[in-house]
């Protein structure tokens, strides 16, 4: 992406760069001022490198340039088919919600009910336009002077577009994609409202509901979130189930923020999840400029311009009152890093820091795939343990701790880099902290290492058993070292497999292949790796015809089990 790196004083298409404001895995987004000193957000993409990319940017234009709310950056400029590729939007002074929320702890009562209503019309908005925000989160919401403003249409789509998701990926913030979509579904407007629903018990909580990384995906499954006891927070655990039809509207969710509805109890004439209203709910209209309201009656819907501020909108059982929203604006940041910025998460849902921008879709792709170059080693380390079998274990744990510290590496420079944009002396300062990352890999391995070696002695000592007990072979000196060494080499094969898929694994195998990418950049190093790993099979394979000893350090011996 060397084409979307500037620095400071450079030009785009008539803009002046100012700072940085975040780098993803399509682009960067930089704060610009334009000829005449007023500023700006500038994404600019590699059209010509990722053409996905580019496709994405102009849909984002396609969505934004197609509606008019005051919670969503208007586009003041695009450039789609030159060789810098960019679009120029209002800048947003201010911070994350995310950042908000660290700094100044959970949104309370009306605050709280404000910024959902302001961020559900922005949503809704959208809708209206036909089109998918697809990834709501508190990092996409910018706590702006006039309240929040939902940003970062680099996913977005119109429900008619072809979707553009790499092969086999899920794109998405883990914690923050609704459970349908991780079952396969499309993502539609109840995906979005779903993702509002997470971020708004973010906002209420000051913590991802479902947690991140893998850990996220399964609690999102199992639709389990601890809220706090205060008004709004039984809608708002039913906005989150795993039923869409059984969701409550956006509307229903903020009017019982505000105290103004309850949920209903369960009973077999009433779902669990209906909301009954008891009284009419405030909704906000931002700027006086905007056209359109958010019609919070109609299920969060665009409705046409009140003719004045006490009009009352009724659908339903549910009555809205529409007022001009002062007071209600959230909090305005101390910074002023508008972050317009496209962090790129779907890994396919496999990112782990608690910071909701990084993801590892995008951030950190996908490692190129080595299968064939890490079982040859694999299946090399295991036939080593005919002759040395608790070296040949000890080399395998190592493996497998050293590549989750280097997946945990890459995702920390990542989480860094989208945070604070690519900074000089990154990469040196992460390796620095490769021995954290080591020894938090030791702890995160050690599950799956204590399996392997469950397993791995299992597996051995019964083959070493059947094989010394003539169960499976003769007596003769040959077929025995045969016998028992087939029983170390299955054995050490049954560990390597418990350690590959075992216990909270995923980040040990993406960092094996890696770390197999580094050290293998291209076909031909694979190609060597894998006949250096025939050599050592067959090295070991002479090592049982010369009928050699096996060795048990740092034991004196076999041990007892495997001693007859």
């Amino acid at each position: 992406m060397a084409s979307v790196v500037r620095e400071v004083g450079d030009e785009i298409g008539g803009y002046t760069i100012v700072d940085q404001l975040g780098r993803g895995g399509s682009g960067a987004v930089y704060k610009v001022v334009d000829g005449g000193g007023a500023e700006a957000a500038l994404k600019l993409v590699d059209a010509r490198a990722d053409d996905v990319a580019a496709e994405r940017l102009a849909r984002e234009v396609r969505s934004l340039q197609s509606m008019d709310h005051p919670a969503v950056p208007a586009i003041l400029d695009a450039e789609l088919d030159g060789d810098e590729t960019f679009v120029v939007f209002e800048y947003i002074p201010g911070v994350s919600l995310w950042d908000y929320i660290q700094d100044n702890g959970p949104l309370r009562d009306a605050e709280l009910a404000a910024f959902a209503e302001r961020t559900a019309s922005a949503l809704e908005a959208v809708h209206a336009t036909g089109s998918v925000h697809r990834d709501v989160t508190p990092s996409n919401i910018m706590m702006g002077p006039d309240g929040p403003v939902l940003i970062d249409f680099g996913l977005a789509h119109m429900t008619t577009d072809n979707r553009l998701t790499r092969d086999g990926l899920v794109s998405g913030t883990a914690g923050y994609v609704a459970p349908e979509v991780i079952d396969g579904e499309e993502p539609g407007a109840a995906a979005d409202r779903w993702s509002w629903a997470a971020t708004v018990a973010y906002a209420m909580t000051g913590k991802a509901p479902f947690g991140s990384g893998t850990g996220a995906i399964s609690k999102t499954l199992e639709a389990t979130v601890s809220l706090p006891d205060v008004p709004g927070a039984e809608a708002l655990r039913a906005a989150l189930g795993r039923d869409v039809d059984a969701r409550p509207e956006p509307r229903q969710v903020v009017a019982a923020l505000r105290g103004d509805t309850v949920v209903l109890p369960v009973s077999q004439e009433i779902p669990a999840t209906a909301v009954a209203a008891v009284a009419a709910t405030s909704v906000m209209d931002a700027h006086a400029h905007h056209a359109e309201t958010f019609d919070a009656s109609s299920g969060g819907g665009v409705a046409a311009p009140a003719a004045d501020s006490a009009d009352t909108l009724a659908s339903g059982d549910v009555a809205t009152q529409v007022d001009d929203g002062s007071g209600d604006e959230a909090p305005e940041g101390d910074d002023a890093i508008g972050s317009h910025s496209e962090y790129g998460n779907g890994d396919d849902l496999d990112s782990e820091p608690q910071d909701e921008r990084p993801r590892t879709d995008e951030l950190v792709p996908p490692a190129p795939r080595r299968k064939i170059m890490i079982l040859a080693l694999t299946v090399a380390t295991a036939a080593s343990a005919v002759v040395a079998p608790l070296i040949a274990f000890v080399i395998m744990a190592l493996a497998a701790i050293v590549a989750r510290a280097g997946q945990r590496r890459s995702l920390a420079l990542a989480a860094s880099r989208a945070k604070r944009g690519q900074r000089r002396g990154d990469a040196a300062l992460h390796t620095l902290g490769l021995p954290w990352h080591l020894l938090r890999a030791t702890g995160e391995s050690l599950p799956a290492i204590l399996l392997g070696a469950v397993v791995g002695v299992g597996v051995g000592t019964l083959g070493w058993w059947l094989v010394v007990e003539e169960h499976v072979a003769t007596g003769s000196a040959e077929v025995q070292a045969w016998g028992q060494a087939i029983a170390l080499f299955t054995g050490a094969l049954a560990a390597a497999a418990a350690i590959w898929w075992g216990p909270w694994s995923g980040l040990t195998r993406e960092g094996a292949h890696r770390l197999a990418s580094l050290v293998a950049p291209s076909r031909g190093p694979v190609v060597a790796w894998v006949v250096v790993s025939l050599v050592v099979f067959a090295i070991m394979a002479l090592s049982v015809y010369l009928l050699v000893e096996p060795m048990w350090w740092p034991l004196n011996g076999a041990p007892g089990a495997l001693s007859a």
